[in-house]
């Protein structure tokens, strides 16, 4: 199984020490938690046998040719939490803009033509009520040119989407780059995510089935609020907060 190239991701990043390769972990938001590092490590797996998504789902991540990364986050207030969560999808979006136009599924997918790209998952740990530390997680189908049955009809990867491989070491230093030249911005709140929406959803004024406990409730997308909550018309008009839940797949062609 070949390693990402830590070189080569260092001279994209233009600096060393802030990559970590592993071979295969349970999970690198795992690893990211339980170990002392600085802010803004990288930390990148080829197999992740642990590997979880949103609500505790299995995250697919058993091939070397996609993206498994997570990455340490410092100085945050807890209430910056989804506010981070969606500012990192429209950074991601602008890091592969030039390969795919890829849009945020609320509130954590990266969608293109309607099919499952990347998705976030953060993690956090706090002491007595105050936010010690977050990982943002990620996992981006780069190279892969296929999917299980199980989710072949909602993923997606650059590569089928293009029909080209990409560098996968350009694409993750490109990424964490943004993050850190930006996120002081993001922190003072100098970026205003709620503002932005419209330019990075897939979904404004869009039919959405939003699922949770079990339940699918249909809405019109909106846009979101300061917090990074979700505003939508139920079917009645009434302009409904949405606080947890996921935009289902079902409306999303």
């Amino acid at each position: 199984m070949p390693m990402l190239n830590v070189s080569a991701f260092d001279a994209y990043y233009g600096k060393s020490g802030k990559l970590i390769s592993l071979k295969e972990v349970d999970s690198t938001n795992t690893y990211a938690v339980k170990h002392e590092l600085p802010p803004f490590t990288c930390v990148v797996a080829e197999k992740q046998t642990a590997g979880r998504g949103r609500s505790g789902r299995q995250w697919h991540s058993n091939t070397d040719q996609n993206l498994y990364f997570s990455i340490v986050i410092d100085g945050l207030d807890a209430s910056m939490l989804l506010p981070l969560n969606i500012f990192a999808g429209y950074l991601l979006s602008d890091t592969l803009k030039d390969i795919v136009d890829a849009k945020v599924k609320w509130p954590n997918d990266m969608v293109v033509n309607g099919k499952k790209l990347a998705g976030i998952l953060m993690e956090t740990t706090f002491s007595g009520g105050t936010l010690e530390k977050v990982v943002l997680g990620i996992g981006l189908n780069v190279n892969c040119e296929s999917f299980d049955d199980e989710i072949k009809d909602i993923a997606t990867s650059l590569y089928i989407e293009t029909g080209q491989k990409f560098e996968r070491e350009k694409i993750l230093a490109s990424f964490v780059l943004n993050l850190e030249n930006s996120f002081e911005e993001f922190r003072s709140k100098r970026i205003e995510v709620e503002k932005l929406w419209s330019t990075y959803s897939a979904y404004l004024d869009k039919k959405i089935s939003i699922h949770k406990d079990g339940v699918k409730t249909i809405y019109t997308e909106k846009g979101i609020d300061t917090t990074g909550c979700l505003l939508a018309l139920d079917e009645s008009g009434s302009l409904q907060t949405i606080i947890t839940g996921d935009i289902g797949y079902d409306f999303c062609r």
